[in-house]
């Protein structure tokens, strides 16, 4: 990206480590975004250390911006599956939600997908809920994923079972799914 031997970059070098164009630089420059030094000849060069602070707060920017929360929906229901998704989907924009009906597909997606958050379903065809918690919580890439666990079966023994393998929290269905987003805040934001 940037060349440790250059000092000063040119209008057309930083449209490139910034992909824009080289009139989007020039008005930056001009509307005083990015300082400059103007040559004998009319051009303009970038100093590096001025790049360097640029990429840094584009960085920053960006991190804050682009990161979603990518929540997992896993119940045998695709009613349920796809009124959650929907629902949070619509709710907070910032929230990047799959859902799966299908307890094999829910171990794959945990892995490629990553999920910072995962609503499962304890009774499942298959592999059942627990075996999905557990799974995910003894995998070193997700262990850190918050699980919300779901269940029309909510006796004692299953929501402490649940707990022991590694959900945050039970919850009984039929469910308010405001209640559901109520839990997903919390779990993002602890301290607040």
């Amino acid at each position: 990206m940037l060349n440790s031997n250059d000092e000063f970059y040119t209008t057309g070098q930083l449209a490139k480590i910034l992909n824009c164009s080289r009139i989007t630089v020039f008005y930056w420059i001009q509307s005083g975004k990015i300082s400059a030094i103007k040559t004998v000849g009319g051009h303009y060069r970038i100093p590096k250390d001025k790049i360097e602070k640029i990429l840094k707060s584009t960085s920053t920017v960006l991190k804050k911006h682009e990161r979603k929360t990518k929540i997992l929906v896993v119940d045998d229901d695709p009613h349920i599956v796809k009124t959650l998704v929907l629902f949070l989907q619509k709710i907070n924009s910032s929230y990047e939600v799959y859902g799966t009906t299908d307890s094999f597909d829910a171990g794959r997606l945990t892995v490629t997908f990553k999920p910072d958050i995962a609503i499962i379903d304890i009774v499942m065809p298959g592999m059942d809920g627990f075996e999905i918690v557990g799974k995910i919580k003894s995998d070193p890439i997700t262990k850190d994923t918050k699980i919300i666990a779901i269940t029309g079966y909510g006796t004692r023994e299953n929501i402490e079972k649940i707990k022991k393998k590694g959900a945050s929290l039970c919850i009984m269905k039929p469910f308010d799914y405001y209640e559901i987003a109520e839990h997903i805040k919390k779990l993002i934001n602890p301290q607040k």
